[in-house]
């Protein structure tokens, strides 16, 4: 993969002359943004083998070993009371007389003499230590080097919210635990404060409990099936089984390891108990715990508890008990989201429960979910789970972790509770970063680096009531396509600096355009930290927008980080010796293929770009569905399908028209009547989340939009059952028919019957010749 190789640093910073030699002193270009950066032009404080650390509380030591670590030098750390002031040192001060900022803010003072830090908390003086580190050359990520001074400059710096988080499931793939350490330096490295562990789900328990040891045994381990996803066919793999596994567990003492490594870097660790869904590997450990019909047979094992039988409870306490001597945090996540009640519903001690005690589905849901925000604040702890919880009659107390998208943040806060945003819509990092089709396979939807970035988590709109209860923020990371360390730096970065902002600065301070140039010192330094990042967001977005009236489309080039474009319209790969450099949009009226690419400093990042114009006859006409597509996948309505933007292989993208488990039609009217004798049927299949290709399509013609006479029936003919995989396919199903002259286009879509299972049908476009 292409990358920025050429550092930069030397054209960006200041050069000054101490002793004949040269220094290098960095840009003040922080991320996240501090409060306030006030520039001065006083002399650059040097560092040097004279230079030392002065601390006034031993609370202070795990900042200076990161000082140390940054600096990769062995400064002498000695208390205020036993020295002499002099110059040349960094001083850091504990005093409550700051807490105005909060115990994670910080006062810097960079001059000739010292650089002063001084914050009412020793997560302050942590994080004032990672201001510093931008403030130095990448190359001391790697190596030692001389000759380098700090800007003079005076800092003050606070958080917006005190839960700034990043989630990492390890049961769908396992981690090793030298990453899980890597991944909270580079949580440290942003500021931010909680490590969501993920421990377990339904396919892979990834904890070692001491008084149930099976659920590592066996839990931990599943048979690697060929041409299967692990979450396809989930099957345990236990001693003696001669077939491939895949797995691994955290023993106890390397979750207390973790944890103290976290703890130096002020991070929280949560841990993630699923319950009372979620643990289908659980019950292939325990198969007695899933629910039992009339005749006291075990239902299917859907993943969820019974809740009506006490050997689940007493499990879950057994569990949690060892889970709370591991983890100091003061939230324990239990999960509680996706919960199927299908069990509970035909389990005989379950109705028999809910009868008792007048309980719908969801308020058994409830009773069981109580029970343990009960246990945990028994144990002095807080309950914090999905926002699905909510459902049923939740106790007050609990915390919410809301996932949905972005639509739903108002209503779910009016219910009263505080709560954590990891707003799907924005803030899934499994998510696609660019539409383009070299993205690797990620889980569906779209959150690109600027998306991500512009993202407001509080409501304009919210009573201040509601807002108070946002105690933070937090991006999601969900790991079916994510094998290895490498693949989750690749989603995750630079998507994290992106959340550090919104995570700390107040609402109405981030800048988009100062953030783009801050990300050329950041990448610099992923770089040098050898963090395989994306490049997605500088892959060039090419972005039409039909007139309807001239039926002329304009066509927009843009990279969300600063680049430059080159690009062709006859097809060939462009060449910045060659081709044309992109300065702002152009119109085209006929049919092009459009490519481009991205140049950072003399290196090209990734292959071309590819977008074709297909400008067909029905582009920019009036079209009438005969039914509202589904929710998000509503697109721009029926002109989705003559608006010449192709939605590409990412169905998540915003530009696919989608109709859930309906037949349904499309007419198209034209300004006037005009001949057509063939069409382009647009779409895209992922069986695996239940999108197919249609089953068939049907098109007739009308002169007045009441009559229509068929002139083609096409059916698909697939042989069935069609297998269920996560592989993404799109084609244009061609239709040709004699030709015929018609003001209305109708084309009905037959989507693809399948048992038990609810089909989407998605379409892009439907190209009229």
């Amino acid at each position: 993969m292409d990358k920025i190789k050429t550092l930069i640093a030397i054209s960006l910073a200041g050069v000054l002359f101490s002793c004949q030699e040269r220094v290098l002193v960095e840009p003040v270009e922080i991320i996240p943004q501090p409060v306030s950066v006030t520039e001065t032009q006083n002399k650059p404080f040097d560092i040097d083998e004279d230079t030392r650390i002065i601390i006034n509380d031993s609370s202070l030591l795990a900042a200076t070993a990161s000082l140390n670590e940054v600096l990769k030098m062995n400064l002498p750390v000695l208390m205020e009371r036993d020295v002499d002031k002099r110059r040349n040192d960094f001083v850091f001060q504990l005093d409550s007389k700051h807490d105005s900022l909060s115990s994670e803010g910080y006062y810097l003072q960079i001059s000739k003499d010292e650089v002063l830090v001084r914050s009412a908390g020793a997560a302050g003086i942590f994080y004032a230590v990672q201001t510093l580190r931008q403030m130095l050359p990448v190359e001391l990520e790697t190596q030692p080097v001389s000759n380098y001074a700090l800007p003079a400059c005076d800092i003050i710096d606070s958080p917006r919210f005190p839960w700034r988080g990043m989630h990492l499931d390890v049961s769908r793939h396992f981690m090793p635990l030298e990453f899980i350490k890597k991944y909270i330096d580079y949580l440290a490295m942003h500021k931010l404060n909680t490590f969501h562990w993920h421990l377990v789900d339904g396919i892979g328990w990834r904890i070692e409990i001491k008084s149930h040891p099976e659920l590592t045994d066996i839990g931990a381990w599943r048979v690697v099936k060929e041409d299967k996803k692990p979450w396809q066919d989930f099957e345990v793999w236990m001693e003696g089984d001669n077939r491939p596994k895949y797995g691994g567990y955290y023993t106890q003492d390397e979750i207390r390891e973790v944890v103290a490594y976290a703890r130096d870097r002020y991070i929280t660790v949560l841990p993630e108990i699923e319950l009372p869904g979620h643990s289908e590997v659980v019950f292939q450990c325990y198969p007695d715990l899933v629910c039992k019909d009339k005749h006291n047979k075990h239902l299917r094992n859907i993943g969820v508890y019974c809740a009506s039988n006490p050997g689940s409870y007493q499990l879950l306490e057994d569990i949690l008990d060892e889970v709370l001597e591991l983890f100091p945090s003061e939230y324990i996540h239990i999960g509680g989201d996706e919960v199927s009640k299908q069990n509970w519903e035909n389990c005989a001690s379950c109705r028999q429960l809910m009868k008792k005690n007048d309980f719908t589905p969801h308020e058994l849901q409830s009773y069981f979910i109580n029970h343990f925000d009960e246990y945990l604040k028994s144990k002095g702890r807080k309950l914090i789970g999905w926002h699905e919880i909510l459902e049923g009659d939740l106790s007050e107390t609990a915390t919410i972790m809301y996932w949905g998208g972005e639509k739903g943040v108002e209503d779910n806060l009016k219910k009263g509770h505080q709560m954590v945003l990891t707003t799907g819509s924005h803030l899934y990092f499994d998510h696609y970063q660019s539409l383009s089709k070299e993205e690797p396979k990620a889980f569906g939807g779209y959150a690109s680096l600027k998306k991500v970035y512009d993202y407001e988590p509080v409501p304009e709109i919210l009573e201040q009531e509601y807002k108070k209860l946002v105690i933070g923020v937090q991006a999601n990371v969900w790991t079916e396509y994510m094998t290895n360390p490498e693949r989750v730096e690749y989603m995750t970065m630079p998507r994290m600096a992106a959340l550090s902002e919104i995570a700390w600065q107040e609402k109405g301070t981030k800048d988009w355009d100062n953030f783009r140039i801050k990300m050329d010192g950041m990448l610099d330094r992923y770089q040098t930290m050898n963090v395989n990042y994306a490049i997605s967001a500088f892959r060039p977005g090419i972005r039409f927008e039909l007139n309807r009236e001239s039926k002329k489309l304009h066509v927009s080039l843009e990279t969300e980080l600063l680049a430059e474009i080159y690009f062709t319209l006859d097809g060939s790969d462009p060449d910045p010796a060659k081709s044309e450099k992109y300065a702002s949009p152009f119109v085209l009226e006929e049919s092009a293929t459009v490519k481009a690419i991205a140049v950072k400093d003399v290196v090209i990042m990734g292959v071309p770009e590819t977008k074709d114009v297909v400008m067909h006859k029905a582009r920019g006409a009036k079209v009438t569905l005969d039914l509202e597509p589904s929710g998000r996948y509503s697109a721009r309505g029926g002109y989705t399908l003559v608006d010449t933007d192709f939605g590409g292989d990412k169905w998540g993208n915003g530009k696919w028209l989608g109709i859930l488990q309906k037949d349904f039609t499309a007419t198209i009217e034209f300004n006037e009547a005009i001949e057509v004798s063939k069409i382009g049927y647009s779409c895209i299949e992922e069986t695996g989340p239940g999108i197919f290709f249609p089953a068939g399509i049907e098109v007739a013609v009308s002169d007045d939009g009441e009559t229509f006479k068929t002139v083609k029936i096409w059916s698909s003919n697939r042989q069935l059952p069609i297998p269920l995989t996560p592989e993404t396919h799109t084609k244009i199903i061609e239709l040709d028919f004699e030709p015929a002259n018609c003001k209305y286009l109708s084309i009905k879509t037959i989507y693809q019957r399948v048992a038990n299972s609810g089909v989407f049908v998605f379409v892009d476009e439907i190209i009229v010749e």
